[in-house]
């Protein structure tokens, strides 16, 4: 914002000067218009009216100086009945003085008469009336002898308490020969401790002038109470018809209305009259006044966000202040109170004034109306803390009031005519944008459509121009270009139907399906995203129910919407699908055991958004799935409705075509030509010569995908592939595979159980499964992530992704599996220092025993050396000979070290061509010399077996050492983070990871260990 259109400080300053003025301007003007100073007054006990003349719309305030009895009650002959203490006390005014009270704490308390005489003008007037604005707390009013009203029934000491609160209108008629007029009043008050006696002017006139004056102040004081209320009552409903949007200004500013109506409607002329004793109502009216502040400041913040610190600690004072005011701080002592009210009504002042002005120099213009809004309440407080002190009087003043309302409603109107031209903008922008992306799609549709169609023609020319040149696998080949173009071109056509929804121009790709596999494949989407475990579903539709003519994405889609509708309102039972057949239609149910549907609920549920209101289910979503599901069966020429009873449960049954025999023929005769037509393609096993390639299983129940991605791969990895599920299980115990690629949507078992199945045995770094979909929503992707896949990809295929997902995914399980080689490696080579000292030390001392033992023992110490930093550690497999050598250099060391104790018995039966994992052997005999026999003081022996069963070679390495519980058994092959020791663990694991078995160990306290391994023959 340019510095020319900021407001400045020098700006504001003027503008809230002239609001200011104006404020008090209005205020002076209503004064001077209620001011009657030209009247006469009361002097010496009496008011002279005899030159007055009565109208009908003018008062006379009786203030002056009347005659005052203090602690004494007079009737209507003063001059008899008064007792000699007769003072001048001026009205309106504080008795506390004059009374002189015995209460040092109360000066207030006490009780005394006043007395007036009025000398009456010769007129036609005879009814007449006396307004008192307010009296504490207690009067009797005696005219010429006759009690004309009681108020709280006054009396020389305490006996009930003062309930009557406000002014008081008395009407009266006095004879024709009356001239005098004698007015007692008598007063007693001991509710309120700090002021007491008449302290507001009285008014005399005719009967109307009285009632006029009464029903103005009355009027403008409801018109204010009911401008009040009504504005409070708009916010209110602003506030609850937000649609879900948080505006708690409008709530706090609806709040304040009420509670300044609440307290105009128990001050000033008192409309309900509380039933309490003064005291306290005058506290009740205090803490209105607190908690229309506290209000006001939360309104202020909700709107401008304001410091939240700061905010906490006026809400703490708010509560302090709050409960001395209405139960704790002693009521003599109030005045002390008000001056710490008026204190914190300062600093909260202060702080929204200082909040408002930072808003709007930094450009919120609105905000002018929250400090000119700001300043009119302070207005009112101020003037009114004047009239609570005696300090000023005037009749109920509405303006400010007025004012007040008027300022926060224009703001209101503005920000929500803002809001409407914001919304109008939006929408219109949001249409624009709709045409927008409709436009786009169809465009993009077009524009990829017209390549793809040349490039679907050209291959078929060639098809056609070249048939009886081409050889098999280039025909072939071509032939599935064109149909992947058509598949492509579906894709296409879905595209365009996103712009056609509108005018309900969706064209279906019908097709034969099997509705138990489509079935097979929703539930298991549905139950992986659903963390309920306590839900079965059943499958009941027929393996050999006739196919139903349908699309089948579409059908997908509502199969999933009705049962994943079905989850989110049962907490336990069963969903079950069932089908049957008539009138050439598949009749399809649902039928789940949940909390079911109401009655009024059933009439609506197909309707757009609309959702069930159940206070103990969280239903999700927008509802939008079941209309969705009811357009789809339309569009597929089939009904749908809903059957249910509350607590029993609900079923959906919708209806489908039947695919008719000659459709069914049909697609199996595609199916059976296909599979004809490839029969010599190679399904089974594409080998490569690099041995060094990775080893991959494709399973797909469609031949033509499983030879558009052999096509892709087979250049690059050895490719075994299989087009019936059933047979992957056992394949993937048979051989060590680098990466599975499955299809979801196969017969028998879906790729998310396959994947399931598989990693019941299989980790996913041992393992990784790519799967395909032919859909590519979101709970296609969550649900093959949960099955335990390690990525997907979406058909039909992209070459380069399918490449890159393949090289990343084989380069992970290859990576994995040198680590483990390497960290095998790398742990033989950590040899321990003290190992490498003490055979040192060993052979230092045999130089001078025994030179022929120091020989061999420095022979073998270098062949250990030599076999441990061999390269050949970081291979899959080595030699089982090679291996032993290690093994016995290793023990020869040790037997020179501790002689008698050790004793080492090898039986390897022909292991020629028999290959194990390098450092496997030597980590197992290591573990049984340390943590076995030398754990005894006479030591042990170890034996060393190698023999062929009839499932491979089994090695075993057998101690009789101190052995171990068998809770320590399973510790050995887990891997922990607190574990020492891993060399057992990796063992075990690249076992399992090569020959899918891993270490074999039985062990008991005091008998010693076995630890055996199997090596298959085919390895």
């Amino acid at each position: 914002m340019s510095k020319q259109n900021q407001l400045t400080y020098s700006k504001i300053f003027i503008i809230l000067l002239l609001f200011i003025s104006l404020l008090i301007t209005f205020r002076l003007l209503w004064i001077h218009y209620h001011d009657q100073s030209e009247q006469p007054s009361v002097k010496n006990g009496v008011l002279d009216l005899r030159e007055s003349e009565f109208t009908n719309n003018e008062t006379y305030f009786l203030n002056g100086e009347w005659s005052f009895y203090p602690e004494d009650f007079i009737d209507e002959i003063p001059a008899k009945n008064a007792s000699g203490n007769k003072e001048l006390i001026k009205v309106p005014s504080d008795w506390s003085d004059t009374l002189a009270s015995d209460h040092p704490t109360s000066p207030g308390y006490g009780y005394g008469s006043y007395h007036l005489k009025i000398l009456l003008p010769e007129t036609e007037h005879h009814f007449f009336g006396l307004r008192l604005n307010n009296i504490h707390t207690a009067a009797k009013i005696i005219i010429n002898g006759d009690i004309l009203t009681t108020i709280n029934n006054p009396a020389t000491e305490q006996k009930e308490p003062a309930t009557f609160r406000g002014p008081s209108t008395s009407l009266f008629y006095t004879p024709e020969a009356t001239n005098e007029l004698d007015v007692i009043i008598q007063a007693s008050n001991y509710e309120i401790p700090f002021f007491g006696g008449i302290n507001k002017s009285i008014l005399f006139g005719t009967e109307e002038a009285i009632t006029s004056e009464t029903s103005t102040l009355e009027f403008l004081q409801l018109t204010v109470i009911v401008i009040l209320l009504l504005h409070a009552l708009y916010a209110f409903a602003l506030f609850l018809l937000g649609k879900g949007k948080s505006q708690k200004e409008l709530l706090y500013f609806g709040l304040m209305l009420l509670l300044l109506a609440f307290g105009n409607l128990i001050d000033d002329e008192v409309f309900i009259q509380l039933p309490f004793h003064t005291e306290f109502s005058f506290r009740l009216l205090m803490f209105i006044f607190i908690t229309t502040l506290y209000v006001m400041i939360h309104f202020i913040h909700h709107l401008y966000k304001t410091h939240i610190t700061f905010i906490r600690l006026l809400s703490v004072s708010n509560i302090l202040l709050s409960a001395l005011t209405l139960f704790l701080f002693p009521f003599e002592h109030f005045v002390v109170l008000v001056m710490i009210l008026y204190l914190y009504y300062f600093i909260s002042i202060s702080y929204m004034f200082i909040t408002t002005l930072k808003h709007i120099r930094n450009g919120d213009y609105n905000a002018i109306f929250i400090l000119l809004f700001i300043c009119s309440y302070t207005s009112n407080i101020v003037w009114g803390a004047a009239i609570q002190t005696g300090q000023i009087e005037f009749p109920f003043y509405p303006f400010d009031f007025f004012i007040s309302i008027v300022l926060i409603a224009i703001l209101l109107f503005r920000r929500h005519i803002h809001l409407v031209q914001l919304n109008k903008q939006q929408t219109a922008k949001l249409i624009e944008e709709d045409k927008k992306k409709d436009q786009f799609l169809a465009n993009t549709s077009h524009e990829i459509r017209n390549p793809l169609h040349g490039m679907i023609n050209i291959a078929q020319s060639i098809i056609n121009k070249y048939a009886n040149t081409l050889d098999s696998d280039t025909k072939s080949n071509l032939n599935l270009l064109v149909r992947i173009g058509h598949q492509l071109t579906f894709t296409l056509n879905d595209i365009l139907d996103i712009t056609r929804l509108k005018e309900k121009q969706i064209h279906l790709n019908k097709v034969p399906i099997q509705l138990h596999l489509v079935t097979s494949v929703v539930m298991e989407m549905v139950q992986f995203m659903s963390d309920n475990k306590s839900i079965k579903m059943k499958n009941e539709v027929s393996t050999s129910f006739p196919a139903i003519l349908a699309d089948e994405n579409r059908m997908i889609r509502i199969l999933f919407n009705l049962i994943h509708n079905a989850v989110k309102y049962t907490d336990s039972g069963t969903i079950t699908v069932t089908a049957k057949e008539e009138n050439k239609y598949a009749v399809i149910s649902v039928t789940d055991t949940g909390i079911g549907i109401s009655k009024n609920a059933l009439e609506r549920i197909f309707l757009p958004y609309e959702k069930l209101t159940k206070t103990d289910v969280d239903s999700g979503g927008i509802g939008l799935g079941l209309n969705i599901c009811r357009q789809l069966v339309e569009l597929h020429n089939g009904t749908i409705h809903v059957d249910s009873e509350l607590g029993k449960g609900t079923t959906f049954t919708f209806r489908i075509p039947l695919a008719n025999s000659r459709e069914s023929d049909n697609q199996n005769i595609k199916t059976n030509s296909l599979l004809s037509t490839n029969l010599s393609l190679d399904l089974k096993t594409t080998k490569n010569s690099n041995n060094n390639q990775a080893n991959l299983l494709i399973i797909d129940d469609d031949p033509i995908n499983v030879k558009v991605v052999r096509n892709l791969l087979e250049s690059d990895y050895q490719i075994t592939s299989i087009t019936d599920p059933r047979e992957a299980l056992n394949i993937v115990t048979e051989n060590n595979w680098d990466l599975i690629i499955s299809d979801v949507m196969m017969p028998h078992i879906s790729g998310y159980e396959l994947t399931k199945q598989i990693r019941k045995e299989h980790s996913i770094s041992e393992l990784p499964i790519l799967l395909l979909t032919a859909r590519n929503q979101p709970e296609d992707i969550y649900t093959g992530f949960l099955s335990g896949a390690n990525d997907y990809i979406a058909k039909p295929v992209d070459a380069l992704e399918l490449q890159a997902r393949v090289k990343a995914l084989t380069d992970l399980k290859q990576s994995v599996t040198k680590q483990l080689r390497i960290e095998a490696a790398w742990l033989q080579a950590q040899i321990k220092p003290h190992f490498i000292f003490n055979t040192l030390n060993t052979i230092a001392s045999l130089s001078t025993t025994d030179t022929e033992r120091m020989t061999t023992l420095l022979h073998e110490f270098g062949n250990y050396l030599y076999r441990s930093f061999d390269i050949k550690n970081t291979l899959p497999l080595v030699p089982l000979h090679e291996e032993i050598e290690l093994v016995e250099s290793y023990i020869y060391i040790n037997k020179q070290r501790f002689q008698d104790r050790i004793e080492v018995q090898v039986n390897i039966e022909n292991p020629k061509e028999i290959q194990v994992p390098p450092l496997s052997i030597q980590t197992i005999v290591e573990n049984a010399l340390k943590h076995g026999i030398l754990k005894q003081r006479a030591g042990g022996t170890i034996r060393i077996e190698g023999k062929h069963t009839k499932i491979g070679y089994q090695i075993k390495i057998t101690d009789d050492g101190v052995g171990m519980p068998e809770s320590k058994v399973l510790d050995l092959v887990n891997p922990k983070e607190t574990q020492s020791g891993i060399g057992l663990v990796n063992t075990h694991q690249r076992l399992e990871k090569l020959f899918g078995q891993g270490l074999n160990i039985h062990s008991a306290e005091g008998k010693g260990t076995e630890v055996s391994m199997t090596i298959p023959k085919n390895n």
